[in-house]
């Protein structure tokens, strides 16, 4: 760890080891953003304990506003860890869904950033990348995701058509080069069984939930965190319906090239006290070498 960083809150568990033969670990997490009045400065250090302590390779954010870019988050995590934002000079700031990539493994070959619908919520969108693995030398497409929110029929329309343009902008960069594996994900504001994720999994895009050869059972998001006696934010896992179908967020992967060997929901007092959605990792191991 390259920080002294030590967040308030934070659970005395040890972070899970990777399992053997892991090539890349993963993770995503919904980081609620301030439109409650919620600011991010009371969590912010939380958060950034949770990311460094578990270290994955690839970090998928969402719901990163112009508060959480001016948070402490950032910093905690600069010596660690860069920014694909999609590599205009306002993306930074406007883009909700940034993907973050250790610094020691990956290169940054190409970058950007597509939004399904600007003028409804300029938060919804996928952040995408091409890196090279230094010491491999092989090409991985990563991405981070956020999909429309409402309940509706019309919005669960909305959602597929989210995912058709995630397939098309994922598997389009796949075939660019050469089949290499994609691994991201994000908040998709539906279950593994909903139309959305269907047409994923029938376009080879599988949730990590679903192929797991060890997957987590519980959902991934538990609700507003709440502030206790001292004001402090508190949060605690899903009181009903804790089961992973109920699990909103998803890690995806490329069927045919990746094997999970194990999905987590990350349930650490920190985490829960930091945003309504519990980040989400995956260990995962390449089935074929590019």
């Amino acid at each position: 760890m390259t920080t002294s960083l030590t967040p308030r809150g934070a659970s005395a568990a040890e972070p899970a080891a990777r399992q053997p033969g892991t090539h890349y670990r993963v993770m995503s997490s919904n980081i609620w953003g301030d439109y409650f009045g919620n600011p991010p400065h009371e969590r912010d250090e939380a958060l950034a304990g949770v990311l460094l302590r578990y270290a994955p390779d690839l970090i998928a954010l969402q719901e990163v506003t112009p508060n959480w870019w001016r948070s402490r988050l950032f910093t905690a995590l600069a010596a660690d860890y860069a920014v694909a934002d999609g590599g205009a000079s306002d993306q930074r700031r406007t883009n909700y869904t940034p993907l973050l990539y250790r610094r020691s493994r990956f290169e940054l070959l190409l970058q950007g950033v597509d939004f399904f619908h600007l003028k409804l919520d300029r938060s919804k969108g996928v952040t995408w990348a091409v890196l090279r693995d230094l010491a491999s030398g092989r090409l991985v497409i990563a991405f981070s995701t956020h999909f429309w929110w409402k309940g509706t029929d019309e919005s669960n329309y909305i959602r597929t058509v989210n995912a058709e343009r995630l397939a098309e902008r994922l598997l389009g960069l796949q075939r660019q080069h050469g089949g290499a594996p994609v691994l991201g994900g994000g908040d998709f504001n539906c279950h593994v069984a909903s139309d959305a994720l269907r047409l994923l999994q029938a376009k080879g895009l599988a949730s990590a939930q679903e192929v797991a050869d060890e997957a987590s059972p519980v959902c991934s998001h538990h609700g507003d965190p709440k502030r206790d006696a001292t004001g402090r934010y508190r949060g605690a896992p899903r009181p009903a319906d804790n089961v992973k179908a109920r699990s909103i967020d998803h890690l995806l992967v490329s069927a045919a090239s990746v094997r999970v060997l194990r999905e987590t929901v990350i349930l650490d007092q920190d985490a829960l006290d930091a945003s309504d959605h519990s980040p989400i990792l995956m260990d995962v191991a390449l089935t074929t070498e590019r």
